[in-house]
């Protein structure tokens, strides 16, 4: 129950934090909206995985959590390349968009296909609910669009 709260309280402070971004910042960035939302999602995930009772409702807490964790890279990257005041096209940011979406259904499919999690069940450690996995054919995508977002952040940094 400890890890139960301590996601608790990670979702509760990324809501004030982005609550905060509202308030007081005056000229507000979409991509710190996306990176702050994103955060926010991916904690209230963690935090709904861990009570959950039922494998088909740890399914959708972890889809939850992918929804924010898909989108955390690309908010990173763009904020990034505002930052450097990088030139652009226009198009880069909705192809990344629809990357993200991709590897998002991909990363959401345990329950309905195999090809992320060949198999999945709920297990209990240190009294929280998390997902037993057997990884499936498509996983390593995740890895592979994790690194090329670092890359591509550390490439434009150098």
């Amino acid at each position: 129950m400890i890890i139960s709260s301590v996601y608790a309280i990670a979702a509760v402070l990324s809501l004030v934090l982005l609550a905060a971004y509202f308030v007081m910042v005056k000229k507000k960035e979409a991509w710190f909206f996306v990176l702050f939302t994103a955060i926010f999602v991916v904690n209230a995930g963690y935090f709904a995985l861990s009570i959950s009772d039922t494998l088909g409702g740890a399914l959708w807490a972890n889809r939850v959590s992918y929804a924010g964790s898909v989108f955390l890279p690309l908010s990173m990257l763009m904020i990034i390349l505002q930052t450097l005041q990088a030139k652009y096209s226009r198009w880069l940011p909705k192809a990344l968009l629809m990357i993200s979406v991709a590897v998002f259904f991909v990363a959401a499919s345990p329950g309905w296909l195999d090809i992320y999690y060949a198999q999945v069940s709920l297990t209990e450690i240190d009294g929280a609910t998390a997902l037993a996995k057997e990884y499936g054919p498509w996983h390593n995508l995740y890895y592979v669009y994790l690194a090329s977002y670092f890359l591509s952040m550390i490439g434009c940094i150098l």
